[in-house]
């Protein structure tokens, strides 16, 4: 389930020195795309039970927000000075 993510492990590890490389933009949207991805995944998984169901929602929801958050802190890092 988590297989595209693993590529990026060693960026989650250290995610702001991964937002303030400049050259990393690309890679910052892979991790995104990961992310969107793997969710996505998560949205297609039948769970077994109604407490399955609910804990992979929470996990679709908790990735759709990481999505974001990264978003939101290279937006950040683009806009600060220096």
């Amino acid at each position: 389930m988590y297989e595209q993510l693993e590529p990026y492990g060693s960026d989650f590890n250290d995610l702001q020195k991964t937002l303030v490389n400049p050259a990393a933009g690309a890679r910052i949207d892979a991790i995104r795309t990961a992310l969107d991805a793997t969710a996505q995944q998560i949205s297609e998984t039948q769970g077994a039970s109604e407490i399955d169901r609910n804990n992979l929602a929470k996990l679709y929801r908790g990735f759709l927000a990481a999505s974001r958050i990264v978003a939101r802190l290279q937006e950040k890092q683009a806009l600060a000075p220096g």
